[in-house]
């Protein structure tokens, strides 16, 4: 029995060595992605029973996902398995000050895209306490979309929380499109997580951080709304009028992809040790952190790991 499930996709990450271009590129480096999974990961080192689905091409490719998935833990048994289709692929080129990161996707048709509601074990679904989605996978298609929307229907009433990261892509939908489909499925949210940019220009909203994470949970998130900026601090909300801020640590950044999915573990393992939202907060933000000194998208840290940075730093501000 998982008591976290990750729903979306998995992905092949290859990447350049030594900061070289992709043109560059005689070899790569091969990594597994996939913001649901890194979550699931995440969770997974720190000693939550977890369980990710999606669906997967039966073939070595798909397999190297689940294997190394299983290998830090992460119960894989529900991936549905097509032998059409494929794997998505994304390149990462890896850059330094001044030049940025780029990130290149090979992801449509993937397999996830033809997964349905009624594929998946919903007796297994319905035994853990949350399931997370992000809005990554609405923007795949609109299969993918409809797949979204009948799980948001089909987990009300099974007591189940949805967890939902509304991780906007611009290269997957335009801003009017993320926001037609957001604004319909954020009411059903109970842990909601979204950047303060994409909280302005993809959802709407105006005003101060502040401001924008109250509005965040009175319109929308059920339990806690959870702000997250780019210099790498947060808020939280968790009644629409408490909100509590978490200054962000000085780190030296390795990798940055999949801190945000880091982010979204800290503050879930926080809950689901019945432990303050102040405290949650703090959590995310400095898996976070730690996150940002790994390569690759996996967050792997220890609970002893996270503590130590933890006692190192003051908890979250209420304001």
């Amino acid at each position: 029995m998982a008591t976290f499930i990750g729903l979306g996709e998995g992905l092949i990450r290859l990447s350049p060595p030594d900061h070289q271009r992709i043109e560059q590129a005689q070899v790569f480096e091969v990594q597994i992605g996939g913001a649901e999974l890194n979550v699931c990961v995440a969770l997974s080192r720190l000693g939550v029973e977890t369980a990710w689905i999606s669906k997967l091409t039966n073939n070595s490719i798909g397999r190297l996902i689940t294997n190394r998935a299983r290998q830090y833990g992460v119960d894989v048994s529900r991936v549905v398995w097509t032998d059409t289709g494929r794997v998505g692929l994304y390149f990462f080129e890896v850059g330094s000050t001044p030049r940025a990161n780029t990130v290149i996707y090979d992801r449509a048709h993937s397999a996830v895209n033809t997964l349905s509601c009624d594929e998946l074990d919903w007796e297994f679904i319905s035994r853990a306490k949350v399931m997370h989605m992000t809005g990554i996978t609405p923007a795949l298609s609109e299969n993918a979309k409809r797949l979204v929307k009948d799980v948001v229907v089909r987990l009300k009433g099974s007591g189940v929380l949805l967890s939902f990261d509304v991780n906007y892509r611009s290269k997957l939908w335009t801003v009017e499109e993320a926001r037609q489909t957001l604004i319909e499925l954020l009411p059903k949210v109970d842990f909601l997580f979204v950047t303060l940019e994409d909280a302005r220009s993809v959802i709407g909203l105006n005003g101060t951080p502040e401001e924008i994470v109250k509005q965040l949970r009175r319109e929308f998130a059920r339990m806690v709304a959870m702000l997250t900026f780019s210099e790498g601090g947060a808020m939280a909300c968790p009644d629409g009028s408490t909100v509590y801020y978490q200054p962000p640590y000085k780190l030296t950044v390795v990798d940055r992809l999949g801190a945000g999915d880091a982010f979204v573990a800290g503050a879930i393992f926080g809950w689901l040790n019945k432990e303050p939202w102040e405290k949650c907060l703090a959590n995310a933000v400095a898996m976070a952190a730690l996150k940002c000194t790994i390569p690759g998208d996996f967050a792997i840290i220890e609970r002893d790991e996270l503590e130590t940075l933890l006692s190192s730093s003051a908890i979250a501000v209420r304001r």
